[in-house]
Formats: C-alpha cells, structure tokens, sequence
C-alpha cells in the first residue's frame, strides 16, 4: 500500500489527518471513495478519524470553516498517542 501512495499513476491517497485512504475519482475534481479494506492484499485498514477530527475541532470551538486550524489538525499530531514515559524513578 505504501509503495501504492507514492506512485502518480495509482489514484491511492493516504489523509494523515483523518488516517484513512481513498482512492481519487479522476474526473478534474477533488472527490475520492473511502477504502475500507486494501485493495491489494484484501487487509481491514484503520477506521478513518473524519468524524473525530471534526468532534475534537468543535470541542475546542475551532470553525474549520473559518480556516484558522491550527498545525497539529494537518496531520497526525492530533491522534497520535505520546511516548510513554519511563516509571522508573531518577536517581537523587
């Protein structure tokens, strides 16, 4: 699938923002159906976060409308979990 996003001739495109694929409609506009499943390997892909994105944008009274996003809603910042922190206690 990778390999598949990178090339120009495969009309496969991977939103990070959202974490879903798609494949583009190729008629000049912008319009794409959601990928559930690879089309390659027939593997479930990751259920898109669209609707969350737009929740978490509401819950902090963000209009994505208004277009003032900020970065970290452009790609997977928003989602992605923080490295876990070590337990182990520091040295004094």
């Amino acid at each position: 699938m990778e390999s598949a996003i990178r090339d120009p001739d495969v009309p496969i495109i991977y939103t990070a923002k959202f974490d879903e694929y798609s494949i583009q409609i190729l008629d000049g506009g912008t319009s794409s159906l959601l990928l559930e499943f690879c089309p390659f390997c027939g593997q479930k892909l990751p259920q898109s976060l669209r609707d969350s994105w737009f929740d978490e944008l509401e819950r902090r009274g963000i209009d994505p409308i208004k277009g003032n996003i900020p970065g970290e809603f452009t790609d997977n910042r928003w989602y992605a979990k923080p490295p876990k922190l070590s337990k182990t206690p520091r040295p004094t």
